[in-house]
């Protein structure tokens, strides 16, 4: 099995720590590693050789990659030459490993910036999916995570018929997806027991997604054989499109693979980092220079050498870099992106 590790997105609901030339995926937002970093470590134990790791990143992100990443040889960045989403992400890793492994190799594409709560039987859940697909290689495979509480912001796997008959990684055919639906939609489905979230990871047959790219998606995937091949072949000219959109929703045969054992969320708000981040006696989830006087139930981030005082503050978020502050309540994290889309509106470039 062949491993990607998507680190090209920008985190837009974590500024102002994630920027542009800086995005979450670099930065230590939850413990002493940076996202990316410990992605790599937890799967490590599954790799033959460093030969098996991959990481697809945007071209400015390459020399910050391999000082993160010392051990991945540049043979082994993927460059993608602007973000244009999972899609076009996608389909060029696939080509770019089709070229060099083939199409029969099994694939696991994940992303940079998650927390598991169990990594040994995360590891587990993935070796157990690259057992299935060599039974069942027209699958396209999907890990599942129980919910544990309802957010809007993530998509919803509705599961179907079972196809495996027992052991602590349960498979079930997709029957349906729900994409990121209001809060009280997200308490019926979790109610309702069938449905899981959808984490964004995947594992495949190669030749089986790239079937579905050449069907679904031919000006992309001809795009993407062709810069793969070492041509400039207009990838920022592809439309930004998730990977579902261009075709996994699309695709006939899909599952979805879960197990009680590996909590997961995505750590792209700012309210989810302080639900993963170990507190103090008061709640608060705190990193810098900080007095919190009856403060409690937040999230207070800055830089070692400036001081920030909190009073009688609760469930909110506070975070303060060299040339920005940003306070919002904590449930309002999500609406964080809406301050990049203002500044990008209003060309403050230089505080993306």
């Amino acid at each position: 099995m062949k491993i990607v590790i998507r680190a090209g997105g920008v985190g837009t609901r974590l500024w102002p720590m994630s920027r542009k030339k800086n995005p979450k995926q670099f930065q230590a937002l939850v413990g002493e590693r940076s996202l990316v970093r410990a992605t790599v470590s937890r799967v490590e134990s599954l790799l033959r050789g460093n030969g098996d790791l991959f990481i697809s990143a945007n071209r400015e992100m390459r020399e910050k990659l391999k000082k993160e990443i010392p051990e991945l040889s540049d043979k082994n960045i993927i460059i993608e030459p602007v973000g244009r989403n999972t899609g076009p992400a996608i389909c060029l890793e696939s080509c770019f490993l089709a070229r060099r492994f083939g199409e029969g190799i099994i694939v696991a594409s994940l992303p940079s910036d998650d927390y598991i709560s169990d990594e040994s039987s995360f590891r587990k859940m993935l070796l157990a999916a690259e057992n299935f697909l060599k039974k069942n290689p027209d699958y396209i495979v999907t890990p599942g995570a129980k919910p544990t509480y309802p957010d809007p912001g993530y998509s919803y796997i509705k599961t179907g018929k079972s196809l495996s008959a027992g052991g602590k990684e349960k498979f079930f055919e997709v029957s349906g997806w729900v994409e990121k639906p209001a809060l009280y939609q997200c308490k019926k489905l979790i109610q309702s027991g069938k449905y899981f979230y959808h984490t964004g990871m995947y594992l495949w047959k190669l030749k089986t997604v790239l079937d579905l790219f050449r069907k679904f998606q031919p000006k992309m995937y001809a795009v993407c054989e062709k810069i793969a091949a070492g041509f400039d072949a207009g990838y920022a000219k592809l439309d930004k499109v998730t990977v579902e959109l261009a075709i996994t929703a699309k695709a006939k045969k899909i599952a979805v693979v879960v197990s009680d054992f590996v909590g997961w969320s995505d750590l792209g708000k700012w309210n989810i980092i302080a639900k993963m981040t170990p507190r103090d006696q008061n709640g608060n989830v705190i990193k810098g220079k900080v007095i919190p006087l009856d403060t409690k139930d937040c999230l207070i981030y800055g830089p070692k050498d400036k001081l920030i005082a909190a009073v009688g503050l609760e469930n909110m978020v506070v975070v303060l870099t060299e040339d920005a502050l940003l306070v919002c309540p904590k449930e309002k994290s999500a609406d964080v992106k809406k301050i990049v889309e203002k500044l990008e509106e209003e060309r403050l470039t230089k505080y993306l």
